[in-house]
């Protein structure tokens, strides 16, 4: 599938908005937690995307633009912001990204890629070479990831007491813990039960 560019955009810039509507002044017992060991609570999932802002994304497209394939992307922890987010607070932390988010995403238009920019390849440590194309689809994949993650882990808090009215249609269910391990290109793999699907036509494995 061809990259569209203004498309993509359009759906990074709501990820901000979206994070902020859902979790901002919503208690701890919701926003601590998670779907079990090394998975992310919501105060993690919003530190990780400010840490893809500033040492992934926009960082790894550059370096794409400027050496293509002769320089290898930095590999990326995907639990710095459990250092990072030390002492402050969830508000902090969504003020922080939609800031952070603004400035990619005003630097990624200002580049006015053409199809011949998106087609250039720059190289992951773990997975090889990785087209500019395919970065900016793991990019917004990633964010779509992790959007779904947050109203998963909301799940269990607003499901109890619902005795029969659980089987609507719609209603959210409180299902065994989906396991995601993230690669260093930031892209996420999950195993909720069956073998994730292979997104390398969108240039993401989620």
């Amino acid at each position: 599938m061809e990259q569209n560019v203004e498309q993509t955009i359009s759906l990074l810039m709501r990820t901000p908005a979206a994070l902020d509507a859902l979790l901002r002044d919503l208690p701890e017992s919701w926003t601590m937690r998670n779907e079990g060991e090394k998975t992310m609570n919501a105060f993690d999932v919003v530190g990780h995307l400010i840490n893809g802002e500033r040492t992934n994304w926009m960082p790894r497209a550059r370096m794409i633009l400027q050496f293509g394939e002769s320089r290898e992307f930095e590999p990326f922890d995907r639990w710095k912001q459990i250092r990072d987010s030390k002492g402050k607070s969830l508000g902090q932390l969504l003020d922080e990204f939609a800031s952070l988010r603004s400035e990619s995403l005003t630097e990624l238009r200002a580049l006015n890629l053409r199809k011949e920019d998106l087609e250039r390849s720059g190289r992951h440590p773990a997975l090889g070479a990785a087209t500019l194309s395919q970065l900016l689809a793991s990019w917004a994949a990633h964010d779509l990831t992790h959007l779904h993650q947050n109203h998963k882990n909301h799940g269990p808090p607003v499901s109890r007491g619902r005795g029969s009215m659980e089987q609507i249609p719609g209603c959210v269910a409180v299902r065994r813990p989906q396991r995601c391990e993230m690669n260093s290109l930031n892209m996420q793999s999950c195993d909720n039960g069956r073998q994730s699907a292979n997104l390398s036509s969108a240039g993401a494995s989620i």
